[in-house]
């Protein structure tokens, strides 16, 4: 881990323009660890931008007070097909980057930084995966401890870094939250993180359209399997019956798996013509992230997701379940 942090800090002290990325639809893990690292890379007087392929939950700008964070562009083109160094973080499959992804393809220097396992090293010059991290957010603040980087005093960075942990640790609830998680929360906690109002932000910020849009999901919500699996697939007439946006589906996958008896849950989302995005979520007994890469996604063991094309979301559906009934067949 060592080597690989200074690996980094020599790419980043090289290079003169560096994008810093995340996937589709960004959390707060992968906004966390980009801003956190931006701050440092601008006090070395380095051009860098932050620059992601669609925009973030308007609950998670609190994060954002500079307004550093970019939505992708055509303005962005030209200075995208230049840079020296790309960090991309949280990324699983670098096609979650969308258009960035080919713009970025030539530049030589491109650094995955994550806690999911690869299945993309052939588009990164170099990975720093830690899998055994609860968060993307953890390996940036021991990436800028271990470089004794002076950002890690500022509030804007603490919370940051303390909104990627807990999101990603299910505010310390999920098995990745270890000993050294609490560690590092404490270490920002003491730089002044207001944890009630992060957690406010975060959890209970919902809007009246996302309850009308709950309301629709638990009318809708079907169950298979021996009632294992609970699943809902929303289409765009659904959004808007309910007057709500896409980014307002957020937590509808992880509210299905709190059903006593229901081990997985799904949510297939229409997003675009003929394009769905699948949200996938395991209590403990069963994996999924394997599941979701069949579909051409990936991410947590139990927390996973894919964008399917298709003109059949409900032969998507059933092909989804297919993969879960020989899962839960099995016991794994």
């Amino acid at each position: 881990m060592l080597e690989s942090f200074e690996y980094i800090n020599s790419k980043i002290k090289s290079a003169d323009s560096i994008l810093l990325s995340t996937h589709e639809n960004p959390d707060c893990d992968g906004l966390g660890s980009e801003i956190a690292l931006y701050y440092h890379i601008k006090s070395l007087g380095k051009d860098c931008r932050i620059i992601n392929c669609t925009e973030m939950h308007s609950k998670y700008k609190f994060i954002d007070p500079d307004n550093i964070v970019e939505v992708y562009d055509e303005s962005c083109k030209k200075w995208l097909k230049c840079i020296d160094l790309a960090i991309i973080f949280d990324i699983g499959n670098h096609n979650r980057l969308r258009d960035i992804s080919s713009l970025i393809e030539d530049c030589s220097n491109k650094i995955n930084v994550d806690h999911h396992i690869s299945r993309d090293s052939s588009f990164f010059s170099f990975e720093l995966v830690d899998a055994s991290a609860p968060a993307t957010g953890s390996i940036v603040w021991d990436f800028l401890d271990y470089i004794k980087s002076e950002v890690l005093l500022d509030i804007k960075v603490a919370n940051a870094l303390y909104s990627s942990i807990i999101t990603d640790t299910g505010s310390f609830r999920y098995s990745n939250t270890d000993s050294k998680t609490h560690i590092i929360a404490s270490s920002l906690l003491k730089i002044g993180v207001d944890t009630n109002e992060i957690y406010q932000n975060i959890y209970e910020n919902r809007t009246k359209s996302q309850i009308a849009l709950l309301s629709h999901v638990i009318k809708n919500v079907e169950y298979a399997i021996n009632n294992e699996v609970a699943y809902v697939t929303l289409f765009e007439k659904d959004f808007s019956q309910c007057n709500a946006t896409l980014s307002e589906n957020d937590g509808m996958s992880d509210f299905l798996r709190s059903i006593e008896g229901v081990e997985i849950s799904f949510v297939i989302t229409e997003i675009d013509k003929n394009m769905f995005k699948v949200s996938f979520r395991s209590r403990k007994k069963y994996i999924i992230n394997d599941i979701a890469e069949k579909f051409g996604g990936g991410g947590h063991a139990l927390a996973s997701g894919a964008t399917v094309k298709t003109l059949d979301p409900d032969k998507l559906a059933d092909d989804i379940l297919f993969h879960l009934e020989k899962r839960i067949k099995n016991g794994n």
